[in-house]
């Protein structure tokens, strides 16, 4: 018999692969995996946007659908650590005497690589897209700023002020056209706050001495919340009010009756 037949050869990656997904802690592992993946999926697409405020606005939508798509990019990875997670649970040791350790997973070159590489993938499909969103984001700001309304936003321990320089009003509820951009200039009196008027997906601080800008453009009719969110004071929960997205119409009827004049 020659020295050739008797030398053991180092398994291929393949192989190493191979018998690594034939385990049964990983089949099982797998298929919990494969259930938690679909189980997010199917949450991310159907369910969430019925749990989150409701869309009256165009950064509002795009919250929406990035929540949504975040929540599929990380789904798989959830599978993988819950599934890893309920097989421990579902065959965890019992007794005095600890089990034997099992293969060490980190030494396994493919299973390596392949979890590298699809992380990566995910998180290189997230920082794009949100790159994505941003500039699109950027490029409606740009397209919008000549017809924008602009609204004075300030903050004063408690209470909201807003006003509209070019209809020379002021009120401490935020009422707006639907249709039409508006350009919130947010500042504070006092100490720090942060301005959000949740069913419009704005949240922008507002600081003392200093001025921060946000814009978005309704897009549904109705009422919604305005909400301080930023811890301000003793009564900093209080420190909300009410706000309204409605018809040019009714808009500028609202605007007459505080006395201002329609642009």
């Amino acid at each position: 018999m020659s020295e050739h037949e008797n030398v053991d050869l180092k398994p291929t990656p393949g192989e190493r692969l191979t018998k690594f997904f034939k385990r049964s802690d990983v089949i099982q592992s797998t298929i919990f995996g494969v259930i938690v993946t679909m189980i997010f999926v199917i949450l991310g697409g159907k369910f969430y946007t019925k749990w989150m405020p409701t869309v009256m606005s165009t950064d509002m939508k795009a919250i929406e659908r990035l929540m949504v798509v975040f929540t599929w990019i990380a789904a798989p990875v959830c599978g993988v650590v819950l599934g890893v997670a309920l097989y421990t649970f579902l065959n965890r040791h019992s007794g005095d005497t600890p089990p034997p350790d099992g293969p060490a997973t980190r030494t396994n070159g493919p299973v390596v690589l392949g979890w590298s590489v699809v992380t990566s993938v995910l998180a290189l499909v997230a920082v794009i897209y949100g790159i994505t969103e941003l500039n699109s984001a950027s490029i409606a700001t740009a397209k919008n700023v000549e017809n924008s309304m602009v609204v004075n936003v300030v903050g004063n321990q408690w209470v909201w002020s807003f006003e509209y320089p070019e209809l020379g009003v002021q009120s401490h509820e935020l009422m707006l056209p639907i249709n039409r951009p508006v350009a919130f200039h947010v500042t504070s009196v006092d100490v720090n706050h942060s301005f959000w008027p949740v069913q419009l997906g704005v949240k922008v601080d507002a600081n003392k001495l200093a001025e921060t800008l946000a814009d978005t453009t309704p897009t549904k009719l109705g009422e919604f919340d305005v909400k301080c969110a930023e811890l301000c004071g003793l009564y900093h929960a209080y420190m909300e009010t009410t706000g309204e997205v409605m018809t040019k119409a009714d808009f500028d009827n609202w605007v007459i009756a505080q006395g201002g004049h329609t642009a």
